[in-house]
């Protein structure tokens, strides 16, 4: 009988996991500049994450290029029209708390033929370009980004010779430029979101990818946990994975190195199984664990290259430094708190502590299984 519900927690367990994903988060990137007269957003979008009927569905098909652009011009102007009421949802700009009316086009919906960007799956992408009036200063212009489906914006910044990145998650906001009065003979004089915004907002970026989006990291970390349930050996294990995963995730960003992602999430998913499975072999902490645990750390980095990777296109150089430093160190603190979190829940039930560590296991054990077969197959 005990062995039963066992198998059913786990069952249980793997039923409400079995459709999450790991490290696939939504992003909108925009390239800011500023002219005389106008503060500009250029970017791609993806016009199936545009439209309602795709729109946080998990099962809606993607809208291919060619279909696009084979479709009729009422097709297109539904495309465009529905783009923009579902951006004027998503996006606020705001300076000094006022509101801003800003005006979206599509450029390449302008032209005939219909030619969109090509993209690498042959997904239907299109530029956008968002324009609005540059305000008298001084002031700050911040942006708000309304979405419910834990999307990301990441605004790439240029002001004359210099250069920044923020990321700013669903439900968030930040400060896109400020606006000091300067020497008479300019109107203005703008500057880039300081390092230390900017640094902020790619910690939380690093954060929100482990805790609540990285479920497969999650796991991870938990199955750590239930081997040896000690903070000594679990920080040293922590910090070594985040080393280890920090070092792929700055080559992969580099293109120092490259794995089809395919093959990146299947041996993630063998790592899960890996770390629950041991723990229901092994009965105590060895060595040849800390191997592993950098070991799959590398591959665990390469899964958040893919992520990040999209996120910082087209910076090179010493620009990536900051935001890969500080999403690393999101990761880290994110690792931490959920340990913290796992020894309180520990804390009242120490005396089912072998039944937790047991069930736990078989949890994540069946988790990383499901996940290579869906990964494999599916």
């Amino acid at each position: 009988m005990k062995f039963i519900r066992n198998v059913f927690c786990a069952l249980t367990c793997l039923a409400s996991i079995s459709q999450a994903l790991a490290h696939q988060v939504d992003s909108v990137e925009f390239k800011f500049k500023q002219s005389e007269d106008k503060w500009i957003l250029k970017g791609l979008l993806d016009v199936a994450y545009m439209l309602p009927e795709s729109r946080g569905v998990a099962d809606a098909p993607p809208l291919f290029r060619k279909d696009v652009m084979a479709a009729s011009k009422a097709t297109h102007d539904r495309y465009t029209a529905t783009t923009e009421r579902t951006m004027r949802q998503l996006l606020v700009l705001k300076f000094n708390g006022k509101p801003l009316n800003w005006k979206i086009t599509f450029p390449d919906f302008e032209k005939q033929p219909l030619i969109l960007p090509e993209e690498t799956g042959g997904w239907a992408l299109m530029n956008a370009v968002i324009e609005v009036d540059v305000q008298p200063g001084p002031g700050k212009l911040e942006v708000f980004w309304k979405d419910n489906l834990n999307s990301e914006l990441i605004l790439d910044t240029t002001v004359g010779d210099k250069f920044g990145t923020l990321s700013v998650f669903s439900g968030m906001s930040n400060t896109l430029l400020k606006i000091d009065a300067n020497e008479p003979s300019k109107k203005t004089a703008s500057t880039l979101p300081s390092k230390k915004t900017q640094a902020e907002s790619w910690l939380v970026s690093g954060f929100l990818h482990v805790i609540p989006l990285g479920f497969d990291h999650i796991l991870f970390i938990l199955g750590l946990f239930l081997l040896a349930p000690r903070w000594k050996p679990l920080l040293g294990q922590s910090l070594l994975f985040t080393l280890a995963h920090s070092m792929t995730l700055s080559l992969v960003i580099l293109g120092l190195i490259s794995l089809p992602i395919q093959w990146i999430e299947i041996l993630i998913a063998v790592s899960i199984a890996w770390i629950g499975i041991e723990n229901l072999i092994v009965k105590k902490l060895n060595p040849s664990r800390l191997y592993l645990v950098f070991g799959f750390g590398l591959i665990h980095g390469m899964g958040f290259a893919k992520v990040l990777r999209e996120k910082l296109h087209g910076i090179n150089g010493k620009d990536l430094t900051l935001p890969l430093v500080s999403f690393n160190i999101g990761v880290e603190i994110a690792q931490i708190v959920l340990l913290i979190c796992a020894f309180l829940i520990l804390i009242p039930l120490k005396s089912w502590t072998p039944q937790i560590q047991k069930i736990g296991s078989i949890c994540i054990a069946l988790a990383g299984l499901f996940w290579i077969y869906q990964r494999t197959f599916l």
